[in-house]
């Protein structure tokens, strides 16, 4: 229904808003003055601070003050679309498999190991221009839906938890990847442990040399709309719709449910293996994590963000990112933390996630748009 998709939009904007009032609450806090002040010249100093530290927090990604003026930050903005591709890809992976109603979390692995067994494809892999990228790209998703397949098997064959087989294979593929890195990969030149550095044609085309803004944010926008089209316009995407609303209805109507609940978690694993090596192919040119990099679980915050829709999954990881960007560098330019993001973060989960969050605005729309319709249909009875 027409007021139920308002009424979403409107209560994660609404949420969005308490999270930066919370935000500047915070920031105000934290910029009160010590010492002997008077009390109201302490909050006078401690709001004059806390405006120009929030300021920095909202505007920086875009624009920078310089001279009097503000003006065009470019390198904020190539970090801030830099930023947000892993996690655009991790939270289509993630969005795909919580429509069937599945909670596979193991996006995180998927694209660790991926990237990780792709990096000797990248480092000794012929160089062949446009074609290198691609196949790397290719065989770091063939390794995310593998690992995939595993909870997905063990769920459509034996019942096995999804959440916990997930979970669980996140960290036998962290110490696996570093494994792999170590043992058959690592740079001995390099004073930590990062992979040699990857074949020239192996990196993605780049859209700003200076600032090294790769053409990962056009694979993403891609993959969105490609997986928009497979969920709304094709017959699979119908089937797995259905088996997310109702899989027992799906059963006797004829769809195999455990095929169709493997075959998600194949292509979702297949898409959040991408996530990692778009990232080093266009940003870093060699693997360089020692750690889970974490884009997996920020899949989970975007794909509850867009509501599992995957072309509103660009948007909700935009707007993650430009605030994860903002904080930094309001985390440069003052002494307020930037790990204030965290808590802003948390705030907009629990204010979508809740249910009883707003539902009077809910409940009343709908009504409003059932009385329109039965006026409509009451109408036509007397017309006619």
């Amino acid at each position: 229904m027409k007021s139920t998709k308002r009424y979403e939009i409107y209560r994660t904007l609404i949420a969005i808003a308490i999270a930066l009032a919370l935000g500047y609450i915070l920031i105000l806090i934290s910029a009160f003055p010590k010492g002997d002040m008077a009390f109201f010249e302490k909050l006078k100093t401690a709001i004059e601070d806390a405006n120009k530290a929030f300021q920095t927090f909202l505007l920086s990604p875009v624009l920078k003050y310089r001279r009097g003026n503000w003006i065009f930050n470019l390198r904020g903005f190539i970090q801030w679309m830099n930023e947000s591709v892993p996690i655009i890809i991790t939270g289509l992976a993630v969005s795909l498999v919580f429509t069937a109603k599945h909670f596979n979390i193991g996006a995180e692995g998927q694209l660790f190991l991926g990237a990780a067994i792709a990096t000797g494809a990248a480092i000794y892999f012929p160089s062949i221009p446009i074609i290198t990228p691609i196949i790397i790209i290719l065989i770091a998703s063939l390794v995310g839906a593998g690992w995939s397949a595993i909870p997905g098997y063990l769920k459509s064959k034996w019942n096995a938890s999804e959440v916990v087989t997930s979970l669980m294979l996140n960290y036998v593929a962290l110490y696996m990847g570093l494994f792999i890195i170590k043992t058959f990969l690592r740079d001995p030149n390099a004073g930590q442990l990062v992979s040699l550095k990857f074949s020239d044609s192996a990196s993605l085309f780049l859209l700003n040399t200076r600032y090294r803004w790769h053409s990962g944010i056009i694979i993403a926008i891609v993959m969105s709309i490609a997986l928009w089209f497979i969920m709304k316009k094709t017959t699979w995407g119908y089937k797995v719709r259905l088996v997310g609303n109702n899989k027992y209805f799906a059963h006797y109507s004829g769809i195999n449910t455990q095929k169709t609940f493997f075959q998600v978690h194949l292509l979702s694993g297949a898409i959040a293996g991408t996530a990692g090596i778009i990232e080093l192919l266009g940003y870093y040119g060699r693997f360089v994590w020692l750690y889970s990099p974490g884009y997996g679980w920020d899949g989970i915050i975007i794909a509850t963000l867009a509501r599992n829709n995957p072309i509103y999954v660009p948007f909700a990881a935009l707007f993650l990112s430009y605030i994860r960007v903002g904080a930094k560098t309001m985390g440069r330019y003052t002494n307020i933390p930037p790990e204030m993001v965290a808590i802003l973060q948390a705030t907009i989960i629990l204010l979508v996630t809740a249910e009883a969050f707003l539902s009077q605005m809910r409940q009343k729309a709908i009504e409003k748009e059932a009385k329109k319709s039965e006026e409509v249909i009451t109408g036509g009875e007397i017309h006619e």
